[in-house]
């Protein structure tokens, strides 16, 4: 479900590539190793030093002699997108700054797993770029097209990558502070800590605005009781995958119906007034196990992605297991509750978890 919202911008972008490619292929002036800046989006343009794409057929490529063949940004995706992109870098420019060798230095990373943990994955990456002040590559990812407002426009062969491994996936690694700028870096892994981003949580946010098409109906939604001055907490449950044989076995937990009546009672003492709004990938269970009650209500939406953007504009967040809840809670910024069963304790996904370095310390964990 997820991979279908590909949004409007992403369609015309590949309804044009074919035939800017086709006249791009015959010109020299591109350098094989060439590396450019991307047309941010008008919320990043402050950030423009930092922030460049990379695509080629969908994957990151590396060590190829081909040429780079960079299709141009058409008139037509200006228009559509004027509000989105504010100005977009012609072709002239990006052509000069290619030729003047102009970005010289620069790190990306290896994108990997689902909206969670990509989003992770691109914080870590923005926020060591900018300490280091070099170029952060964005890999194109039609997840990441579909979601956010981040164009991506180009095709660039990256070469010359030292790639570096995080030590634990859940556990800040001080290594990424030590890079020999002189080489150029690729991250490996999934970086899930607050730690990597936390100085640059503006920059954060500012990448992480969803598309309208997702924001929108999610705002709506939550306006309606905005409007009654509720306090508004959303709660999200992840249960799915996390019930596999495999994932059990590897210590993914599900919250329990005491630990969710437990978290509604604390936000119940704490502030009056209250609606909660519950979203989850399995709402039977929900219904089943939340009682119905006239402080809240349940998702109205089949999308995943509207319901974080939902979350994001709670004043609250309750969450259970999984970097999605993990990020909906974060973009909401107000009082957090997380389930300390999570992952399950001793197990191999918690051996590889710091909960210090997992959870920000101003979170309130409960059983």
């Amino acid at each position: 479900m997820v991979l279908l919202g590909v949004s409007l911008t992403y369609a015309i972008y590949v309804k044009h590539k074919a035939k800017h490619l086709q006249s791009l292929t015959n010109s020299h002036d591109l350098h094989d190793n060439a590396i450019i800046k991307n047309c941010p989006s008008r919320l990043m343009l402050e950030y423009r030093k930092y922030i460049t794409t990379t695509r080629t057929n969908g994957e990151m490529q590396y060590n190829l002699t081909q040429s780079t063949h960079i299709p141009v940004i058409t008139s037509e995706m200006q228009n559509i997108n004027t509000d989105i992109l504010g100005l977009c870098t012609h072709m002239e420019t990006i052509q000069n700054e290619i030729k003047n060798h102009q970005i010289v230095n620069y790190i990306t990373i290896s994108l990997q797993g689902r909206l969670g943990n990509v989003m992770f994955q691109l914080a870590a990456l923005l926020s060591c770029a900018k300490r280091l002040n070099v170029t952060a590559l964005i890999p194109s990812n039609m997840l990441v097209s579909s979601c956010f407002r981040i164009l991506t426009t180009s095709n660039i062969t990256v070469t010359n990558l030292k790639a570096f491994h995080e030590e634990m996936y859940a556990k800040y690694d001080s290594n990424i502070e030590h890079f020999n700028m002189s080489i150029n870096w690729t991250l490996k892994g999934y970086f899930q800590s607050w730690i990597y981003f936390y100085k640059d949580e503006d920059l954060i946010r500012r990448l992480f605005k969803f598309s309208p098409n997702i924001q929108e109906p999610a705002d709506k939604f939550v306006e309606t009781f905005r409007l009654k001055n509720k306090t508004i907490v959303g709660v999200h449950v992840r249960r799915g995958d996390m019930l596999t044989d495999f994932n059990q076995k590897l210590g993914y937990a599900t919250a329990t119906p005491s630990y969710l009546h437990k978290s509604m009672t604390y936000f119940r003492e704490k502030y009056s007034n209250i609606i909660f709004i519950i979203a989850s990938d399995d709402i039977s269970w929900c219904k089943d196990n939340i009682k119905i009650n006239y402080d809240n209500v349940f998702s109205k939406f089949d999308d995943p992605l509207v319901d974080m953007a939902m979350l994001s504009v709670c004043d609250h967040v309750i969450i259970t297991s999984g970097t999605f809840g993990w990020w909906g809670a974060w973009l909401a910024g107000g009082d957090v509750v997380y389930f300390e069963g999570y992952p399950r304790s001793g197990s191999e996904i918690d051996q590889g978890m710091c909960h210090e370095d997992y959870y920000p310390p101003e979170w309130i964990g409960m059983e």
